[in-house]
């Protein structure tokens, strides 16, 4: 009777472990969901996308600045720095936005504009498939034409695609005085 060394044993395991091997699942190129945060704003559903948002707070305290449009709240000191906070239903439609305790700040800081805007309802993540995007935007949208991008729908809402870009690029948006 031979005795089999150690090593061989394991050369011949590692032999018959290539040969019955498979090989690696083909990698499948996964698109990634569409990611937002959605909220309410003059009674519309809206989505902006998550990356757009890079915070969400309650309605800070504001110092109120002169010589500025109505829709401007005043100047909120967030963890150190001054940031404009901006009442987006008294800027879209004249009609200010009542707080309660639903009312959030989203904080935007988007092509050197950082703000935060004052909204009726956050209602947190939601994700979508790119593909179900909807490049027409829903009629009656009144002064949020400009601002939107196309749609979204899930069982709850018809999510309206607040374009963030739109919004600080807008010449009436950036004009506070």
């Amino acid at each position: 009777m031979s005795q089999v060394s150690p090593f061989l044993i394991l050369q011949d395991f590692d032999q018959r472990c290539r040969a019955n091997a498979q090989g690696l699942p083909a990698g499948e190129i996964v698109e990634s969901d569409w990611v937002g945060i959605g909220f309410s704003l003059n009674g519309k559903q809206l989505i902006a996308k998550m990356a757009d948002i890079t915070e969400i707070l309650p309605p800070p305290e504001t110092i109120r600045v002169p010589g500025v449009k109505a829709w401007v709240k005043g100047l909120a000191n967030v963890r150190g720095t001054l940031l404009p906070v901006l009442d987006m239903g008294a800027y879209l439609s004249g009609v200010f936005t009542r707080t309660g305790k639903n009312s959030r700040i989203l904080i935007i800081n988007k092509n050197n504009v950082m703000a935060g805007l004052l909204v009726e309802e956050v209602f947190g993540m939601r994700r979508f498939k790119p593909e179900l995007k909807m490049d027409s935007n829903p009629s009656g949208m009144g002064n949020l034409d400009p601002y939107l991008d196309g749609m979204f729908k899930d069982v709850q809402f018809d999510w309206s695609i607040f374009d963030v870009g739109k919004l600080v690029s807008h010449e009436r948006f950036l004009r506070v005085v």
